[in-house]
């Protein structure tokens, strides 16, 4: 049996996992990319955090989504997920 990946993993390379997709959690200054299972997009929480995106980035991002949150918020958010 292969291994069983989290809801997220840390973002190092440019190559997407089948079933996940890449996200920069932003605030300020402050980004650090994460990819994201798919399944995490129907949770309220990224729900939510897409929804500020959308406000705040618009609706015409290219490349990497990018999520306007606190990168120790997101991962403690995360880690209630999983």
């Amino acid at each position: 049996m292969g291994s069983r990946r989290g809801p997220s993993c840390k973002f190092e390379s440019s190559e997407t996992p089948k079933g996940y997709v890449p996200v920069l959690v932003v605030a300020g200054e402050r980004s650090e990319r994460f990819m994201l299972r798919v399944e995490l997009f129907k949770h309220p929480f990224i729900v939510a955090l897409l929804q500020r995106a959308a406000e705040e980035f618009g609706f015409q991002q290219r490349g990497v989504i990018r999520l306007p949150c606190d990168v120790e918020e997101f991962r403690r958010a995360l880690l209630e997920l999983s």
